[in-house]
């Protein structure tokens, strides 16, 4: 069943063949290679305008932060708005749901079988998606389209969600030069990190922590290795390239 704004010139089984054909599977050489990706995807939901925003990795000591790392041309006020108005919403939802979200006016009803949570806004006009991406320490985020007019159903919705998780994963590669072995860093490894790049000793961490000084330097030794760094001082510079630290 579909719900949304009126189809505009495309049938469900024009847009499910196209997204078959624009799969967005595969390895991206530059964040260049993904802009088309995203292009692509905007076509098959009828939006205005995409963006890709990066949320900084969120620890008991840094509750992250949404930073807009790619986005269509002329975006710029709608990326501003969303993250202006819901930053602290997209945020709480991320960690705590996998679903799309549609932005839209008061009105707006999906049906119970749909894989989307609905956030009604007050004087919204037309519909917004956002797809969240959870990749752990590798980093989190979502893609957004923003002034959607094709019509939605539910396999259009779970597929394009499918292709920002492949889209966002690459682009973090891209810009961070990760590895997979970032993606298995825990909260306390980071915590760790971020101590020691604000000045702490293993001893005062440990403190702060309420940890041995032995399992801190664990800690720092395994994040160390996972970073493929030579020393504790190059592991904090990845970890801030990577976003997982402050």
């Amino acid at each position: 069943m579909e719900y949304g704004a009126p189809p505009t010139g495309q049938s469900t089984q024009v847009r499910n063949h196209k997204l078959e054909q624009d799969d967005s599977g595969g390895h991206a050489g530059s964040s260049a290679d993904l802009f088309p990706k995203l292009v692509s995807m905007q076509r098959t939901c009828g939006s205005e305008a995409f963006a890709m925003l990066v949320v900084q990795a969120h620890t008991l000591l840094t509750p992250g932060r949404i930073e807009c790392k790619m986005h269509s041309p002329g975006s710029e006020a709608m990326v501003a708005k969303l993250t202006e108005e819901q930053s602290a919403f997209l945020l709480s939802h991320l960690y705590s749901s996998p679903r799309p979200l549609i932005f839209a006016h008061e009105g707006y009803r999906t049906t119970e079988m749909s894989p989307a949570k609905t956030v009604h806004v007050v004087d919204k006009v037309g519909l917004d998606l956002a797809f969240p991406v959870q990749l752990g320490a590798m980093g989190n985020g979502y893609v957004v389209f923003f002034a959607v007019h094709t019509a939605i159903n539910n396999e259009l919705l779970i597929d394009l969600h499918r292709k920002s998780l492949t889209i966002m994963r690459e682009k973090l590669r891209v810009v961070f030069g990760s590895t997979s072995e970032t993606e298995k860093m825990n909260e306390r490894e980071i915590e760790c990190l971020q101590l020691v790049g604000n000045g702490m000793k293993s001893e005062a961490i440990g403190e702060r922590l309420n940890l041995s000084v032995h399992t801190v330097n664990a800690y720092l030794g395994s994040a160390t290795t996972k970073l493929n760094a030579v020393n504790r001082i190059q592991a904090i510079a990845k970890a801030i390239r990577l976003g997982l630290v402050a």
